[in-house]
């Protein structure tokens, strides 16, 4: 576990109090009167070999956490994509992934959140350049970006899904009906990993249009511009439920180039490990005992099996 400034200075304290309480006794005995064996009437409780042992031995926060600590407030990286990070109209950075932040930093001391919001794409290189402290975007852990920051442990893992106009005019159902549609004209944002299913899938390039924002796709559909829109299935449910004229098509989980099923799971994304270390700590508690959970599911576009797949699976099963 791990020990607070406050649980260190309460042992200080109670450790002060108990020499205090000593010496008293001792002054006592020197003035000729009777020394009881215990030390009665003292505030201070009774402080442990194994008490004094397990705070020696806490890990001492050092580097960015400790900077973090001290401030007590950190600013954190989204994509303004509806439900997993994002900023409401009061001005709240909000989403799963904020959500279960929130819940962690606090455990780490760590109470004010902040948010710099910036297109998806530019999550990972905006991290690495000091523009805020982690990542809080609900972004898949993949092995490539897993080269390139610190993830920690997925706390989601969600299905796939496409918006298309209403009606679902040349009927698609997955990213194999897009080749199969030439003439179809697909979006997808910039730095997501959509980009590579897409890819996977053999879609050719000319019928494939990159947007730098979620929003922007969305408009483009509406319009008539683009005829499907790629993303998780809970931000296609939640785009379609705030629009009109579109529609979602059955989620479905996509496939790798080599024809295997592939879980998009998601985590959360940091530039310091030993900061990743003592969150992911946080957050393998909370995946325990059932806080994730209730963080998570509590989003309409989530169900406790997305939370329990997650549970069941840790950075190192998405690595090469």
């Amino acid at each position: 576990m791990r020990v607070t400034n406050g649980t260190r200075k309460r042992s200080r304290m109670l450790r002060t109090a108990v020499a205090l309480a000593s010496l008293a006794v001792i002054a006592a005995a020197c003035n000729g009167e009777e020394v009881a064996d215990d030390v009665e009437d003292t505030d201070a409780e009774e402080v442990t070999d194994d008490e004094e042992a397990a705070d020696d031995d806490a890990p001492e926060a050092t580097g960015l956490l400790a900077d973090l600590q001290e401030a007590g407030s950190i600013t954190v990286g989204v994509a303004n994509e509806v439900p997993f990070g994002y900023v409401d109209d009061d001005g709240e950075v909000t989403g799963i992934a904020p959500d279960v932040a929130r819940a962690v930093l606090a455990e780490l001391g760590i109470q004010e959140m902040n948010a710099e919001v910036v297109e998806f794409g530019e999550l990972i290189g905006g991290l690495q350049a000091g523009q805020f402290d982690m990542i809080t975007a609900g972004m898949y852990i993949t092995p490539d970006r897993a080269q390139q920051i610190f993830f920690s442990d997925p706390d989601y893992c969600v299905s796939e899904s496409l918006a298309v106009a209403e009606g679902n005019p040349f009927d698609i159902v997955d990213y194999q009906s897009l080749v199969d549609n030439p003439d179809v004209i697909v979006a997808v944002a910039s730095g997501t990993v959509e980009v590579q299913y897409l890819e996977d899938a053999g879609v050719p390039d000319e019928q494939v249009e990159t947007f730098g924002d979620i929003d922007g796709m969305y408009r483009a559909l509406e319009a008539g511009e683009v005829d499907v829109v790629t993303g998780t299935a809970a931000t296609v449910s939640t785009q379609v439920a705030a629009r009109d004229g579109i529609e979602g098509v059955e989620p479905f989980f996509p496939v790798d180039a080599d024809g295997n099923e592939v879980f998009p799971c998601g985590g959360h994304g940091f530039d310091d490990e030993d900061f990743r270390d003592a969150f992911n700590e946080v957050l393998n508690q909370f995946r325990e005992d059932g806080t994730t959970m209730e963080i998570i599911s509590a989003y309409d576009d989530f169900d406790d099996e997305d939370v329990e797949l997650a549970n069941s699976l840790n950075l190192e099963d998405f690595l090469d």
